[in-house]
């Protein structure tokens, strides 16, 4: 056998002889945020161990990250939060207000209205105006409002302020 066609019958034999290919999960599917909807509770002892948990009849999770504080304020509402899931850890990402005292609430942030009184922005970029809304609600914060788009504001909560 010559020497070139020995080289080559050697490298094809390794590449034969090598580990197979390896199949690659699906890293799409693995991205996918995981979601939990329940009652946001403040627990632990004050003033160091207090933690913020999304309770649900099948558990829940302990809510991490930089919308922990956002959540918090939520204490009592039902919610839906998604992020990266770790054990009994979520690191939110996001959070969406379901309702509070079993009744359902628009959420978004405060803008001016081109009439000079309020809207809310909501998510999907509609907006709603706060007829009769409190002073103590102001552009740039984010907030719930419960009560008839049509009539005005009823009950609200303002979890952050600019």
């Amino acid at each position: 056998m010559r020497p070139a066609a020995a080289l080559a019958l050697a490298a094809l034999l390794a590449a034969a002889c090598s580990r197979p290919a390896q199949v690659v999960p699906d890293t799409a599917a693995q991205q996918e945020p995981h979601r939990v909807v329940g009652r946001v509770a403040v627990v632990g002892s004050a003033p160091v161990n207090l933690r913020v948990a999304v309770r649900t009849d099948a558990g829940g999770v302990y809510v991490e990250g930089p919308l922990a504080a956002e959540v918090r304020r939520l204490s009592g509402a039902q919610v839906e939060v998604w992020g990266r899931r770790d054990g009994d850890v979520l690191r939110a990402e996001g959070y969406r207000v379901v309702s509070v005292d079993g009744a359902p609430v628009w959420q978004g942030t405060v803008e001016r209205g081109p009439g000079g009184g309020l809207v809310l922005r909501l998510a999907d970029g509609n907006t709603l105006a706060l007829d009769h809304a409190p002073p103590e609600i102001r552009p740039g914060q984010k907030v719930w409002v419960q009560g008839p788009t049509h009539v005005g504001v009823q009950t609200f909560g303002i979890v952050t302020s600019p």
